[in-house]
């Protein structure tokens, strides 16, 4: 190690393993958690190994409990004489070294004891955050500071792409900010990449400067022609639903329109014939029920014009927003996604060998469209069909350059075989033991220390890992925010004092 660029700050104890160090701070100097530190190799000490401490513990044994230092707390002073033997122990895992071939190793040794633990300056720790060499086919984006360092942090667009991303945190931990700010950065990339945005709240209008475009989700929602969705959708039961679904089936099999009026013709057409009920009284009754449900649920069926080319906008759009706050239909919100992801992915089979299609497709609270068994909103055939698409395209899109980058702020509620075809993660402040263990058994993190990291992270810091990440362990960027997720225009006491002048007046909305 270049010692001008080193700092001694401690000595590691007995007990550390390879992975694992322990060490006393020198009286005069601090060790910060969740920074990093150096170490030499024991086989080589000039050869600086990684360090990142996850907690730090100050210690004084005449503070325990028998010694003299309780005893004089009892009488309340306080034992100076003990203040002298009070020390920091820091607690680091150890991420690894590389080789004279810069190579990335990790550690195959523990340190001794009495090894010095340095800190390094940001010129030292530049060669293990900087990429030496950059791949052809990357596209890196800067997006913020490694924490505690001037140092640039990146995110490859192009292994997002080709490896999709899991992106968790709590709410108002900054996900959505981070994605805002990624796309507007990524505006003024060459090549420009393509990304669709499924926005559930209506957050991302800032990023039509950008050059984003935003539509009603309502534009790409397909036609429904699945005989059982339809009845479903009616609220049919009994004899009544069999009559539907029976003439559902005979106006696709006569190539005719799907609308309320052909669907009860054909329907008035069986129970002539006698198939439903025996007695003309009882097939009036039924019929009217039907006639009922038909022109009060049955509006889905007058689709005017059929779902807009989803391809066309992709590659015209630098961001194609889809707008899911327009309505609370989460059972159309889903057929919509299902069918964008099923268009997206099949285009991008088709076009495989020309290479001339990518794109990135950000989907928002993404436990909606693929929830973990158990936790489902409403079990629906159009649920049922979204996790499947959810399911396949993650499975097989990112080896056609089709990445998704699946958001939550519940990890737990999402399906696992979706996080675990995640190859890169950003995942922002998270508390929620569940989450946690989402995130450790799910993803590559590969370390129980994830713990110690996520519950302290602050706003807009995020630790990042895996393939889209040009270092080979996990580092915790600040986000540099620029643009903002649009939420509600006021606060709740604005809105509240609004309300409260309006009643005042004797307003009513």
């Amino acid at each position: 190690m270049s010692k001008p660029l080193m700092k001694p700050i401690g000595y590691a104890l007995s007990g550390c393993t390879h992975d694992f160090l322990t060490f006393v701070v020198m009286e005069d100097q601090q060790a910060k958690v969740n920074y990093f530190y150096f170490i030499g190799h024991p086989a080589n000490p000039d050869m600086p190994v990684l360090v990142r401490t996850f907690r730090t513990q100050p210690y004084n044994p005449e503070m325990i409990t028998g010694r003299t230092g309780p005893l004089a707390g009892k009488k309340g002073r306080r034992a100076d004489y003990g203040k002298r033997l009070e020390y920091t122990i820091a607690f680091a895992e150890i991420l690894g070294y590389y080789d004279e071939n810069r190579r990335w190793r990790m550690m195959e040794v523990a340190p001794s004891p009495w090894d010095y633990v340095y800190e390094p300056s940001d010129e030292a720790l530049k060669r293990f955050f900087t990429p030496q060499k950059v791949v052809a086919e990357s596209l890196m984006l800067e997006i913020g500071r490694i924490r505690g360092t001037t140092i640039p942090a990146y995110i490859d667009l192009n292994s997002i792409a080709r490896g999709h991303m899991f992106v968790a945190g709590m709410t108002r931990s900054g996900k959505s900010s981070f994605i805002i700010n990624l796309i507007a950065k990524a505006s003024v990339l060459k090549p420009k990449p393509h990304f669709v945005i499924f926005d559930r709240r209506g957050e991302y209008n800032s990023l039509i400067k950008y050059g984003g475009i935003r539509y009603p989700y309502g534009k790409f929602t397909p036609e429904i022609t699945d005989p059982k969705t339809i009845v479903t959708k009616l609220e049919l039961k009994g004899r009544e639903r069999d009559a539907v679904l029976e003439a559902v089936r005979l106006v696709i099999g006569e190539n005719s329109e799907l609308t309320r009026e052909n669907i009860l013709s054909k329907t008035e057409m069986l129970m002539d014939k006698g198939l439903i009920y025996k007695t003309a009284g009882t097939q009036s009754k039924s019929l009217a029920s039907i006639q009922w449900a038909l022109e009060n649920k049955g509006a889905f069926l007058e689709r005017p014009t059929k779902p807009a080319d989803i391809i066309d906008y992709v590659n015209s759009t630098f961001t194609l927003i889809v707008d899911f706050s327009v309505d609370v239909d989460i059972e159309a919100q889903q057929r919509t996604t299902c069918h964008i992801l099923n268009e997206i992915r099949e285009h991008a089979m088709r076009r495989k060998d020309e290479g001339d299609f990518a794109c990135i497709v950000a989907i928002e609270e993404a436990q909606y469209f693929a929830p973990e068994k158990g936790v489902e909103i409403k079990e629906s055939n159009a649920q049922s069909e979204v996790k499947a698409s959810m399911v396949e395209t993650i499975s097989q899109a990112g080896g056609y350059n089709v990445g998704l980058i699946v958001m939550t702020q519940r990890p737990a509620y999402v399906l696992k075989s979706c996080i675990s075809q995640c190859n890169s993660v950003a995942c922002f402040r998270l508390r929620s033991g569940n989450d946690q263990d989402a995130i450790l058994m799910y993803t590559e993190y590969g370390s129980e220390r994830l713990r110690d990291y996520l519950p302290g992270l602050a706003d807009h810091e995020a630790m990042l890992w895996g393939i889209a990440v040009p270092t080979p362990f996990p580092v915790i960027a600040q986000i540099e925010v620029d643009e903002y997720p649009q939420k509600a225009a006021v606060f709740a006491r604005q809105a509240w004092e609004k309300m409260e002048r309006r009643n005042k007046l004797g307003g009513r909305v």
